[in-house]
């Protein structure tokens, strides 16, 4: 049996469709706080808070699918470690981490250093691990650029900074892929889940004034500016504001940093499919 937590947000959605309509053999279950709308599967409650609850969650679940929530830095990593001991206790066969790339301890981003804490809880656990680094969804784009057609400017603080943007469709297809496959054949590895190139905020804002016949123009500031004018420059293309006052600019830090960077071939490599590139993505979805 695999149970997928998370399963309200829009990674595990996906990954339940395709397990769901791709026919694994395995029984599936989605596991959240409350009952996701639409998906088509059994259903456990899953609260990260509540260790004992997961332990019932997780009873005659083999592997089990860890998408972590979107809490502050010390709740998240708190929360991980939660997991953890209910899959062990649960006497689950794997443990497959959505993490994110960089998890120093010292990353500029607050709850990388989360997802570091719980990298380290999955390397000590008895129970076997598979932890996929992500790079930024190139989905974010689509929520981003709106505001940027509407005010003409992509105000940034990220500098020359690239990304390799990578699609939740080929996170949850990596996913997927490592659960058609035996428990053995990926335990105790990490991979990091890229799209095929990195780009930076000039490509960004080239590519959607081709696609939409716009004059975006880049425009860089200190972190300081970019942080004070959030709202008036990205907020409404987002709803929740405190989280996007909060996260993007640490975002911006990382991205300047190089730290996101980092192309590789594990898409291809666990999925058999390669990465869809941004323009694709943004082509597709115009």
């Amino acid at each position: 049996m695999i149970i997928v937590c998370a399963a309200s947000g829009r990674i595990g959605r996906r990954v339940l469709d395709l397990l769901v309509n791709g026919g694994t053999g395995d029984q599936v279950v989605a596991g959240a706080r409350m009952q996701p709308e639409g998906v088509d599967a059994p259903f456990r409650v899953v609260d990260y808070d509540d260790v004992e609850g997961m332990v019932k969650a997780f009873d005659g679940v083999q592997r089990v699918v860890f998408i972590p929530s979107f809490a502050d830095t010390d709740k998240r990593a708190w929360q991980g470690r939660n997991v953890v001991a209910a899959a062990e206790r649960a006497g689950a066969s794997q443990i497959i981490f959505i993490s994110i790339m960089d998890t120093r301890l010292d990353s500029p981003m607050p709850f990388a250093r989360a997802y570091g804490e719980i990298e380290s809880a999955l390397t000590n656990s008895s129970v076997p691990a598979v932890i996929l680094r992500t790079s930024m969804y190139t989905d974010n784009l689509a929520e981003q650029y709106p505001m940027w057609l509407k005010t003409g400017q992509l105000v940034t603080c990220a500098g020359d900074g690239r990304v390799s943007y990578v699609s939740r469709d080929d996170i949850a297809a990596s996913i997927v892929a490592v659960l058609q496959e035996a428990v053995e054949r990926h335990g105790g590895k990490t991979y990091t889940l890229t799209g095929p190139e990195a780009l930076g905020y000039a490509d960004v804002a080239s590519l959607i004034n081709e696609l939409y016949g716009a004059k975006i123009k880049l425009v860089d500031v200190e972190r300081e500016e970019f942080a004070s004018r959030l709202k008036e420059i990205w907020g409404v293309a987002y709803g929740g504001l405190e989280h996007v006052a909060r996260v993007t600019p640490m975002f911006q830090t990382v991205f300047k940093q190089g730290l996101m960077s980092e192309v590789t071939s594990d898409v291809l490599r666990l999925s058999g499919r390669p990465p869809e590139s941004a323009r694709t993505w943004l082509t597709r979805h115009k």
